[in-house]
C-alpha cells in the first residue's frame, strides 16, 4: 500500500491483513477549504475534461442547483472514476424539465415524483460490480447551496453496516455544492471497500502492487479530510483490544476492571478495591467514622464510569472529546458506591446510572397517605400557642423490621458517594488536562484548576502568576507521602501526548481523595486551611459552600445517617434542641442558609447566669435594640432577621461580665422548628419503603407536607455539623463494666484521622521518659458538663470556649483565642478530667430542664470517658482533678447518656470455661489500669475492653471474609480476547446475527434480556407472547436517546408512561390490546420509548407478510420533545421495512419508516392526546386498504435509520401542507 507523496489524493489499500493488524491512525481534522482544494486531485476522468465543483460558483439558489446538476450529469456520462470506483446517475426532476433536458442527449434523466432526488449507483471500476445505490434529496434548492440540506437513503437490500453508516451521515454534514457530495460518498465508500477492489486489481497489476506494499500504516494519512470515526468507523474488535490494554494495566496495580452491559449499545466501565485493602492505607476508626458500613461486611469500592455511548475510547489525548463522542453527545459520569462483588449487576447498574424516576403511587402509598391525613387532623399547629416544656413525651411506636433481601449484585451510597461524585464529574477530567499539559503533580493541578476557575483566566496565566505556590503544593503532597499511604499514579512519566488508561487514573485519584479527604472542603473541593483537622470531611468557611453543604445536602447524606444511625441522629437532634431550648447554643449557628421561618411567639425561657461567664478583661458589646419582624407574603420571616428579645448584662467584678444574650430568638425558633419533625424512627421508616423499580426513592419532605422546608435544613445542619464519630454500643461485652446499666454507652471519636497515630507517638515518647508508662501506657478519666454544653462539646472537642464551672486547678497560665465575635476571651490553659465517674456525673454533668419530645431515648445527661496519656507529673494539675494541656495526649473513646426511656441493658455473654490454662481466643482483653492511677464510680474500680479489639478482630474479619472472586464471561472475554478472531466468538451470548465486518462501531449488546412480569392478570394460553431476544437483536443499533428535556415534559411523559403501564398490566388479553411496551427496555431516558405493534388482523395483507417473515410485531420508536405535551412526539418503525408507497405500499407509512398522520404534525396534534389513542390511531391507519395495503418491502430485515424516517416525514409534510414541528432536527439528532 503506498502514499501518494503530499498530495493528499485518496489511496487504497490492496492488503486486507495490513488494514486488519493495525487499524486507523489517530483521527484528524481538516478545514473545508483544505477538502475543497483535494477534490479535483481525488477525481480520475476517462476523459480529458475534468469535472469543477465550482464551476457555477457565481449562481445561487435553484439556477446554481440545475447548472451544479447538469455538471455532475454531465460528468458522469464521461465515466466519472474515482479510487478504482465508477460512479453513475440518474436525475429525477419534474416531468416538465424532461423534454428540455432529453434534447441535451441525457438518456438517463428520467421523470420523478420529487424535485432534486438523485439515484447515484457506484460500481467498481474494472469488474463493474456493483458496490451502492443511494438516493439524494435536497431539501430546498431555493437555499442551495448555503443553507439547503440533503438527504440520502439507500434501497440497497443487503447493504453493510459500513456503507449504511455512510449513507446515514450525509445529511448530517454541512451545506455544500451537490459535487462535492457525491465526491465526498464516493471517497468514504472508498475507504470501505477499497482493499477489496485493490486485491481485484493486483492480481492484474501484480508487479505494481508489490510495489506499493509495506506502508498500510501510512495510507489513513492520506486520508486527512475524511479521518474521522464516522468515516473510519472503529470495530468492536478495536474497542475490546483497547479495553483489554487498559484492564491488564489495572489488574496490574491491584484493582479490578469490570465491564457491564446496558441496553442498546451503551456500556458501563467498573474499577473496584476491596475495602479491607483500604484500611492499608487509611486509618480503619477513620473509616468506621466516615462510614460504619465500610468495614460491616466484605464488599468493594467501586467506581462506574458510564456515558461512552458504545464508544471507547472517547477521549482525544488533550482530553478533549473525539469529535465521534461530541456527535453523540458523550458526558462522561461518574458514580461511587459499594458493591458486594467485584462489579454490580447489570439491573443495578442500570438503575444507578439512569436519570429519571418514575413518580407514581401504589397500594402502600395510598395507605400510608391516609394514615398521614388521619394524623394531621389530629395534630394543632406548634406555633400556636406556648411552649409547654412539661408536655408529657409521645410514647413512640415500636417498628416491625422487614428482613432485608440479600442482593449479590447491590450498589449501595455511603455518606461520601455525593461528594466524590461531584469531585468527579468537575473537576477530574479538567485536573488531569492541566496534569498532562503542564507536567505537575495530583496537589499543583488540583490548585491551579482552583486558581483559574475562581480567576476566570487562562491556564497558562494563572501558572505564571502562581507557579511558586503550585509547585509548594506538589512539594508538600511528596512530603505527605514519606508518611501517608498514597495510591499509584499512572500518569508518571507520560507525555502530553502518550495514551493513558482512563479508567485506572480516575480510581487512583478516587482513591487519593478517599484517603485525604478531610483535607479538602467536601463542597467545593478545595485545600482547608484550618489550624484544627476534623475526623470526618467538612466544609470550608466559604458561606456558599456553607449553604451547599446543608441547604442542598451536599455533605453526608441525611438520609443515610437516619436508615443507618437512628440513635446517633435521635441524640445529636435531642443535644441540638435542648441547647436551643435552654438558651446555651452559640455561634455557629444555623445562619446564611436562606431559612425562612415563623415569627417567633409564645414564651422564651431566658438562660442562667451562672453558665454564660467568661473571664474577660473587656466589656460586652453595647445592648441591641430589638426590632420589629414584618412576615413576608408566605407570612415567614428570614432566620438571619431574627434579633435580641432581651438584652441584659449583670456586672460582677470589674474584670468579670455576662455576654449579651444575642440568639435567644433564633434559639427559639431553632427549638420549635425541632419539635415540629417527625420522630427518627419515623424518617426511617419512610425512607426504608420499598419502591418498585424506577420509581423515585422516598424523600424526607413527603412525611409531611405541613412541615416546613427550615426544619429539614435544620436536621440536615445538626447532622452535617457534627465532626466527631459517635456509635451506639449494642453488645454488652463491649461496653465498661460496674457502671450503671441506665448510661446508654456510644462510642465517640474527636480530632484528626491522624489524631490516633499521634496519640501512639506521644505514648511511645511517654515510654522512653518514664518506664511505667511501658507497663500502664494510659489512664483513663471522666469529662462531665451541663447537657446544654453537649452541642457544641462533639463539635469543638473537650476543650470548648465555655467554661460552664470554672478551672479552679489550673496554674494560672492563660492563653488568648480569636474568635468570630468582635471580642476576645481568655481561658484556663487545659482540660478538665476526673478520676472518680460520681463526680463528673453528679457534680457537672447537670441534667438539662427540657427535652425533645419525639426523642426515643431522651437525654438527661452526658459524660466523656477518655484516654489520657500516662504521664501526670507533666499535666497542669492532677491532684484532685486532672488538667491537661497538650490535647493530643487525649483520645475520648467513649460517650455516657442518661435519659429519660428505659434502655434495656445490652446481655454480656458469659464465657465459657476453656479449661485451666487456656484463653478464650473471642473474648476481648480489657485495659491495665494503673493501680496508681485508679478509675473508679463510688469507688469501685471500671472494666474497660481494649477500645483497638473491636477494630483489630473487625479487620481480621473482613480479611477471612474476603474471597478471591472470578472474572465473569464478559470480563473473561475481554481478557482472552485475541484480535484475530471474530468478534462474535467473544460474546458471552450467543447472537442470531452477523458480527464480523459489518459491524458497527459501537460494543454490540447482547441479544436476549430478561422479561419483567407484565402483571397478575390471568391472560389466554394462546394470547400474543413477547420475544425479547427479538427486540434486543433490533435495538443494537438504536439511537441515542434524546439529550433535551425540560420539568414539564418530564412530568407528562411520566403520566403518560404510568398509564401507558397501567393499561397494559391490566388489560385482559395483549392481543386485543394490540401493542406493548417491554417493561426491560423503559431505560435511564424517559424520552424514548419502544412500543411493539402485533395482533393485526389476520386478513390484512400485512398481517400476512408478518407470519409469512415470522415476524412478531413491528417496532416503533417513539421520541418525545421537551415541548410535550404542547408539541407531538415523532413516531417511526424501526423494524420491518415497508414497501414504499411509490413502489405501490401504503398504510400511511413513508419511504423513511415514519407516519404519514397530520395528528403527528404541529397542525393536527392536540396536548390531549394521549400515547395509546395515538397508537390506535396508527393501528387503524396501517390496516387501511385504501388508497393501497400496506406490505413489506423485500429487504424487509433492513431497519430504517432515523435519518431516513426525518427525511420521509418532512416530504409527506410538504405534500400536504403541514407543518413539521419545531425542533425536530435535534429531537432525532
Amino acid at each position: 500500500m503506498s502514499r501518494v507523496g503530499r498530495s493528499n489524493r485518496v489511496a487504497l489499500s490492496d492488503s486486507e491483513s495490513q488494514s486488519q493488524e493495525k487499524p486507523a491512525s489517530k483521527r484528524q481534522k481538516m478545514d473545508m477549504d483544505h477538502r475543497k482544494s483535494n477534490i479535483d486531485e481525488d477525481v480520475q476522468m476517462s476523459e480529458p475534461s475534468s469535472y469543477d465543483p465550482n464551476k457555477n460558483a457565481h449562481l445561487k439558489g435553484r439556477r446554481r442547483f440545475n447548472a451544479d446538476l447538469l455538471d455532475i450529469q454531465t460528468a458522469c456520462n464521461g465515466g466519472l472514476v474515482s479510487n478504482g470506483l465508477k460512479l453513475k446517475s440518474k436525475v429525477y426532476i419534474p416531468t416538465w424539465r424532461c423534454i428540455s433536458l432529453s434534447l441535451l442527449g441525457f438518456p438517463e434523466i428520467g421523470a420523478g415524483d420529487d424535485e432534486g432526488s438523485v439515484e447515484v449507483v457506484i460500481t467498481k471500476e474494472q469488474l463493474g460490480e456493483h458496490v451502492l445505490s443511494a438516493n439524494l434529496l435536497i431539501s430546498d434548492t431555493s437555499e442551495y447551496p448555503s443553507s439547503h440540506s440533503v438527504f440520502c437513503y439507500s434501497p440497497d437490500g443487503d447493504l453493510s453496516a459500513k456503507l449504511q453508516r455512510i449513507v446515514d451521515e450525509i445529511a448530517e454534514e454541512p451545506p455544500k455544492p451537490l459535487g462535492e457530495t457525491v465526491l465526498d460518498l464516493m471517497a468514504s465508500v472508498g475507504r470501505v471497500i477499497g482493499p477489496a477492489a485493490q486485491k481485484a486489481a493486483s492480481r492484474q497489476h501484480e508487479a505494481e502492487s508489490e510495489d506499493e506494499d509495506g506502508s498500510g500504516a501510512e495510507d489513513y494519512d492520506a486520508f486527512e479530510d475524511y479521518d474521522d470515526i464516522a468515516a473510519a468507523p472503529v470495530e468492536p474488535d478495536s474497542i475490546m483490544i483497547k479495553l483489554q490494554e487498559n484492564f491488564v494495566d489495572i489488574v496490574a496495580t491491584e484493582y479490578r476492571p469490570g465491564f457491564i452491559r446496558l441496553g442498546g449499545n451503551d456500556f458501563v466501565v467498573s474499577v473496584s478495591l476491596p475495602v479491607i485493602t483500604l484500611a492499608n492505607s487509611i486509618p480503619p476508626r477513620a473509616l468506621m467514622a466516615w462510614d460504619r458500613r465500610l468495614l460491616s461486611c466484605p464488599q468493594h469500592l467501586t467506581l462506574l464510569i458510564s456515558g461512552f455511548h458504545g464508544l471507547y475510547p472517547v477521549l482525544e489525548q488533550d482530553m478533549s472529546y473525539t469529535s465521534a463522542a461530541q456527535r453523540l453527545g458523550v458526558s462522561l459520569s461518574f458514580k461511587v458506591g459499594l458493591s458486594e462483588k467485584y462489579k454490580p449487576g447489570s439491573e443495578q447498574v442500570q438503575e444507578v446510572v439512569r436519570k429519571h424516576g418514575l413518580i407514581q403511587q401504589d397500594a402502600e402509598d395510598e395507605l400510608r397517605i391516609q394514615a398521614e391525613i388521619a394524623a394531621q387532623k389530629a395534630k394543632q399547629n406548634e406555633f400556636d400557642g406556648d411552649w409547654d416544656e412539661d408536655e408529657p413525651m409521645q410514647e413512640p411506636e415500636v417498628a416491625i423490621e422487614e428482613e432485608e433481601v440479600a442482593d449479590p449484585g447491590r450498589f449501595d451510597r455511603f455518606s461520601l458517594s455525593s461528594s466524590l461524585e461531584s469531585l468527579m464529574d468537575q473537576s477530574f477530567l479538567k485536573i488531569v488536562r492541566l496534569r498532562r499539559l503542564f507536567g505537575l503533580g495530583w496537589a499543583g493541578a488540583e490548585l491551579l484548576n482552583a486558581e483559574v476557575e475562581r480567576s476566570q483566566r487562562p491556564p497558562e496565566t494563572v501558572l505564571a502568576l502562581a507557579a511558586d505556590a503550585i509547585r509548594a503544593a506538589d512539594h508538600e503532597e511528596r512530603e505527605l507521602a514519606r508518611t501517608t499511604t498514597l495510591p499509584h499514579d499512572p500518569l508518571i512519566g507520560l507525555g502530553p501526548k502518550d495514551e493513558f488508561n482512563l479508567p485506572l487514573t480516575a480510581f487512583c485519584y478516587l482513591i487519593r481523595r478517599l484517603a485525604l479527604c478531610t483535607r479538602y472542603c467536601i463542597v467545593c473541593h478545595n485545600k482547608l486551611h484550618f489550624d484544627y483537622e476534623a475526623l470526618k470531611p467538612y466544609v470550608c468557611d466559604n458561606k456558599l459552600c456553607s449553604y451547599q453543604y446543608y441547604l442542598l445536602n451536599r455533605g453526608p447524606s441525611l438520609e443515610y445517617e437516619i436508615m443507618h444511625n437512628p440513635q446517633t441522629v435521635d441524640l445529636l437532634v435531642s443535644l441540638a434542641y435542648v441547647s436551643a431550648a435552654e438558651g446555651a447554643m452559640d455561634n455557629p449557628l444555623p445562619v446564611g442558609l436562606a431559612l425562612r421561618v415563623p415569627i417567633p411567639t409564645g414564651s422564651i425561657q431566658a438562660p442562667q447566669a451562672a453558665n454564660n461567664w467568661y473571664s474577660s478583661t473587656q466589656t460586652g458589646p453595647p445592648p441591641e435594640t430589638p426590632k420589629t419582624l414584618v412576615p413576608g407574603p408566605d407570612g415567614l420571616c428570614d432566620f438571619d432577621d431574627l434579633t435580641v428579645s432581651e438584652v441584659r448584662t449583670r456586672r460582677i467584678t470589674v474584670s468579670r461580665v455576662l455576654l449579651t444574650s444575642r440568639f435567644q430568638k433564633m434559639r427559639f425558633t431553632v427549638a420549635k422548628l425541632i419539635n415540629t419533625l417527625p420522630s427518627i424512627e419515623e424518617m426511617k421508616k419512610h425512607l426504608e419503603r420499598k419502591v418498585k423499580a424506577g420509581k423515585s426513592k422516598p424523600k424526607l419532605k413527603d412525611i409531611d407536607p405541613n412541615i416546613l422546608p427550615a426544619a429539614w435544613s435544620i436536621l440536615r445542619w445538626i447532622v452535617g455539623s457534627c465532626t466527631a464519630h459517635i456509635e451506639v454500643i449494642e453488645s454488652g461485652a463491649e461496653r465498661i463494666k460496674n457502671l450503671d446499666p441506665t448510661w446508654r454507652q456510644f462510642r465517640m471519636t474527636v480530632g484528626s484521622p491522624d489524631a490516633e497515630a499521634k496519640f501512639r507517638d506521644a505514648i511511645a515518647l511517654a515510654a522512653t521518659k518514664n518506664a511505667n508508662v511501658k507497663n500502664y501506657p494510659v489512664i483513663y478519666a471522666f469529662h462531665g458538663s451541663p447537657l446544654k454544653n453537649w452541642h457544641s462539646i462533639i463539635r469543638h472537642g473537650l476543650w470548648f470556649k465555655t467554661i460552664a464551672h470554672g478551672r479552679a486547678y489550673g496554674d494560672g497560665k492563660q492563653c488568648s483565642i480569636p474568635l468570630r465575635l468582635r471580642y476576645k476571651i481568655v481561658i484556663a490553659l487545659g482540660v478538665y478530667l476526673a478520676r472518680e465517674a460520681s463526680t463528673s456525673m453528679g457534680s457537672y454533668a447537670i441534667a438539662g430542664r427540657s427535652h425533645w419530645q419525639k426523642s426515643l431515648s431522651g437525654p438527661t445527661n452526658c459524660v466523656a470517658v477518655a484516654e489520657v496519656v500516662n504521664l501526670p507529673n507533666e499535666f497542669v494539675s492532677q491532684n484532685p482533678h486532672y488538667v491537661v494541656k497538650d490535647t493530643h495526649w487525649i483520645m475520648c473513646r467513649y460517650l455516657l447518656v442518661k435519659g429519660i426511656s428505659d434502655v434495656d441493658p445490652p446481655k454480656v455473654p458469659e464465657a465459657k470455661s476453656k479449661g485451666k490454662g487456656k484463653k478464650d481466643p473471642n473474648a476481648i482483653p480489657y485495659v491495665k489500669l494503673d493501680p496508681n492511677h485508679k478509675t473508679t464510680v463510688n469507688g469501685k474500680i471500671i472494666e474497660i475492653p481494649d477500645p483497638s479489639f473491636k477494630v483489630e478482630s473487625l479487620l481480621a474479619e473482613r480479611q477471612a471474609d474476603y474471597v478471591h472472586e472470578e472474572p465473569d464471561e464478559e470480563d473473561l472475554a475481554i481478557f482472552e480476547l485475541n484480535p484475530s478472531k471474530p468478534q462474535s466468538q467473544l460474546q458471552s451470548r450467543p447472537h442470531h446475527h452477523d458480527l464480523d465486518d459489518d459491524d458497527d462501531y459501537r460494543v454490540p449488546a447482547p441479544s436476549s434480556s430478561k422479561m419483567k412480569a407484565t402483571g397478575p392478570v390471568q391472560r389466554p394460553k394462546d394470547d400474543w407472547k413477547h420475544d425479547p431476544e427479538y427486540v434486543s437483536r433490533t435495538l443494537e443499533n438504536l439511537y441515542l436517546p434524546p439529550f433535551e428535556s425540560s420539568p414539564g415534559a418530564s412530568m407528562a411523559i411520566q403520566r403518560e408512561l404510568k398509564s401507558m403501564l397501567k393499561e397494559q398490566e391490566t388489560a385482559p388479553s395483549l392481543k386485543d390490546l394490540g401493542w406493548y411496551m417491554p417493561p426491560e427496555l423503559i431505560g435511564d431516558n424517559l424520552y424514548q420509548w419502544i412500543v411493539e405493534m402485533h395482533s393485526l388482523d389476520p386478513a390484512l395483507p400485512i398481517a400476512k407478510d408478518l407470519k409469512q417473515k415470522n415476524i412478531n410485531s413491528i417496532i416503533f420508536e417513539i421520541r418525545f420533545p421537551p415541548t410535550f405535551p404542547n408539541s407531538p412526539p415523532f413516531f417511526r418503525i424501526i423494524t420491518p421495512r415497508f414497501l414504499p408507497f411509490i413502489h405501490g405500499g401504503g398504510g400511511h407509512v413513508t419511504g423513511g419508516g415514519s407516519i404519514c398522520m397530520d395528528l403527528l404534525t404541529s397542525d393536527g396534534w392536540l396536548p390531549s392526546y394521549s400515547i395509546s389513542a395515538v397508537l390506535m390511531q396508527i393501528r387503524l391507519a396501517l390496516s387501511n386498504l385504501e388508497p393501497r395495503p400496506a406490505r413489506l418491502a423485500q429487504d424487509w430485515n433492513r431497519p430504517y435509520s432515523v435519518e431516513e424516517s426525518l427525511a420521509g416525514f418532512r416530504r409527506a409534510a410538504a405534500t400536504h401542507n403541514w407543518k413539521v414541528p419545531q425542533g425536530l432536527e435535534r429531537l432525532v439528532r
